[in-house]
């Protein structure tokens, strides 16, 4: 049994005050205890990380590393979607008015008058009566106001036709009738015709005069500045001076290069067009939006509101619903708006779905009737911003382009060997598979220029020399589409093949690599099948899978245990103390150990070398492994500043020095199995002197 060195001291106490009743003399006693100073076991998992160990059927263990060399996303470092906004000034395409249409009267009365004395007289005093007329020459009227005005104050003409038809209402034909309409505040003539022969009582006579290049006031004179007539002289004829010449006026098909009126409801601009993406090189027909905004920017010069419709009916959100924008501005106004397209997917075919980098757009400024005549002319524009910006696409379609992309990097944090300090060691079997994924939808090589790793505490490189691989284009295989199945290549790295061992056994904390990737080095070959998707990049694993056999020559390991022996009460009285290393061992590897004693803050008091002496190894069998535990003592005596330093200290580093132990009829690589463990005990045999005088 043993007892700490607080019970002994408690005891001894005891043991004093009894004595000290009894006689006053100052005597002292010699007395020893056993203490564990530090316990700990080693195993599989302390030589590597658990988490890359894998135990096999027969408890042997199989080490399984992954890291990864590269990540390389195209979308995100080579393929770059500019933004594409059009900006021009946009000329209204038409403005129109609705056909018009309106009658001048000139009665007999009207036309008697204007003729005066003697034949305006005779007519008027005829009223209704029958009498001959005689024939009646070179006779003409006053000008008669005719209001335009509730079509327009002033039109001028780019397109459109006046028809001037004269019916007469007159009991006697009309001859040489010319029929004059003018401006009334200009004075330009806007028709001036000659009517031959309009029959009495007769189907109307018309004729056609075309308006273009006409500037036309809405307030206007009619007048017919000549006409004759054959009379009546052989039959009487009914004289009444309310009938009539009616001349009407139709204007249709009118187009007006500017004009100050109340327009109807009509579009000024109506485009519809391609809009081109240069991409440089790649030829894209369909993009999905991650992110992205069509923006719409418009400036009005136009005294009217105009509405403005934008439309992309190729980008549809994942419900169907094309980009679709309204907004209106105002005169002297402007709007500047940026639409979402986030989700959407944008067709890139153009209008007649053959193109590529392209998408088809339509535009369309209108004007509402309002009622209020207003000034608009076709040298009236608007400047128009609208396209699409700041996109960030999640999926691509089409022909990615051809790229090569050199990338030199190195790697850190490569754990697998983080638990070793120095010594070397040689493995069995290794294999080290690059897995390279291609997650895009296009096919394309890997050279790999240069691969090595190095331990950047010894200073050791080692660089992969594997004449098959290093150096030479690998064809990588793409991935698919519907599902999404990302293309797999691997090749593997072998003793055979390579000088994997080498470049393992060095222990590196550090992978470096120059590799060159070509997409599409053979172009167009798939017709425009290329895809990538948001997850789409271009990734290198570097796998290591070797089974733990290995032959160890001074590896050496640190681990960190616990103190469980303290000075608390002082380390007076306390003698050397015989120590006692206590080693249960199941691995074939025989050890040394050399302690090192810290305190709370990690500073070094001391260290403890059992060099020399050896932790004996598990004993392999005739099947070359270990089945039953060596056990290993160890004696060393301490004292002065070492025994401090144990008494002091709250944890110990320990660094134990391997080598594989082996037998004639086994390999010098010895398997490792999970099983496999060694534990120590390190137990202080402590020599106490207690004396009276203390009290």
């Amino acid at each position: 049994m043993y007892l700490n060195r607080k019970g002994i001291l408690l005891l001894l106490l005891a043991v004093s005050v009894f004595s000290a009743c009894r006689r006053s003399l100052d005597t002292g006693w010699d007395t020893r205890y056993l203490s564990p100073i530090l316990t700990g076991e080693l195993t599989i998992r302390d030589l590597v990380p658990d988490s890359v160990t894998v135990v096999n059927a027969d408890e042997s263990v199989t080490l399984v590393y992954q890291t990864e060399l590269l990540n390389y996303d195209l979308t995100e470092e080579a393929i770059e979607i500019p933004d594409t906004s059009v900006e021009y000034f946009v000329s209204l395409d038409s403005l129109t008015l609705e056909d018009q249409s309106m009658s001048v009267a000139l009665s007999l009365g009207q036309i008697a008058m204007d003729l005066g004395f003697p034949i305006g007289t005779l007519i008027i005093a005829a009223d209704g009566s029958e009498t001959t007329l005689d024939p009646i020459y070179n006779l003409s009227t006053d000008p008669t106001p005719v209001d335009a005005t509730s079509f327009f104050e002033t039109a001028t003409f780019n397109a459109g036709f006046l028809d001037i038809s004269i019916g007469n209402g007159l009991p006697v034909d009309l001859d040489s009738v010319v029929f004059r309409l003018s401006n009334s505040v200009g004075g330009e003539i806007i028709v001036e015709d000659t009517f031959f022969h309009v029959p009495a009582l007769g189907v109307p006579v018309v004729i056609t005069k075309d308006l273009t290049g006409m500037t036309v006031e809405g307030n206007l004179l009619g007048e017919i500045i000549h006409f004759s007539t054959p009379g009546s002289p052989d039959v009487p004829v009914l004289i009444d001076t309310s009938d009539a010449v009616i001349i009407n006026l139709i204007a249709y098909d009118m187009e007006l290069q500017e004009a100050v009126a109340i327009f109807p409801a009509q579009n000024l601009i109506n485009n519809a067009n391609d809009v081109e993406y240069n991409m440089g090189g790649p030829e894209f027909t369909e993009m999905g939006m991650e992110e992205g905004y069509v923006v719409i920017y418009v400036e009005n010069t136009i005294s009217d509101t105009i509405h403005i419709v934008y439309d992309i009916p190729g980008a549809v959100d994942e419900f169907g619903n094309s980009v679709h924008i309204e907004t209106s501005v105002g005169p002297d106004e402007i709007v500047d708006q940026a639409f979402d397209i986030s989700g959407y997917t944008i067709d890139l075919k153009g209008s007649q779905g053959n193109a590529v980098n392209t998408f088809y757009q339509e535009f369309s400024a209108r004007i509402n009737y309002t009622g209020v005549a207003t000034y608009i002319t076709l040298e009236d524009s608007l400047k128009v911003v609208y396209g699409l910006e700041g996109i960030i696409p999640n999926s691509l379609k089409g022909y990615l382009g051809q790229y090569e992309i050199a990338v030199a990097d190195t790697t850190s944090g490569v754990e697998l060997f983080d638990q070793f300090e120095s010594g070397e060691i040689h493995f069995g079997d290794i294999n080290i598979d690059l897995e390279i994924t291609n997650g895009l939808g296009a096919s394309g090589t890997v050279t790999i220029n240069s691969l090595g790793g190095t331990n950047t505490a010894t200073g050791e490189t080692v660089y992969l020399n594997c004449p098959t691989v290093v150096g030479v284009p690998i064809n990588i295989n793409r991935a698919l589409n519907n599902p999404y199945i990302p293309g797999y290549t691997t090749i593997s790295l072998t003793s055979d093949n390579s000088n994997v061992n080498e470049l393992v056994e060095i222990f590196p904390d550090k992978l470096f690599y120059d590799v060159v990737m070509k997409v599409n080095p053979n172009g167009n070959e798939f017709n425009y099948q290329d895809f990538v998707i948001a997850t789409s990049v271009i990734d290198i694993g570097f796998n290591i899978s070797m089974p733990l056999d290995f032959f160890a020559s001074d590896l050496t390991l640190l681990s960190e245990f616990p103190v469980t022996l303290d000075a608390e009460s002082g380390t007076e009285g306390i003698g050397n103390i015989d120590l006692t290393l206590f080693a249960d061992n199941t691995f074939p590897l025989e050890a040394n150990i050399n302690i090192v004693f810290m305190d709370d803050l990690g500073t070094h008091l001391d260290s403890l070398n059992f060099s020399g002496f050896d932790i004996k190894a598990g004993v392999l069998a005739e099947d070359c492994r270990v089945h039953e535990v060596t056990q290993t003592e160890i004696h060393q005596i301490v004292d002065g500043e070492l025994k401090d330093a144990i008494l002091n200290a709250t944890k110990a580093v320990a660094t134990i020095q391997f080598n594989t132990a082996s037998i004639p009829s086994c390999s010098d690589i010895v398997k490792i199995y999970s099983d496999y463990k060694m534990a120590i005990q390190l137990v202080g045999d402590v020599n106490y002197t207690f004396s009276t005088a203390d009290f």
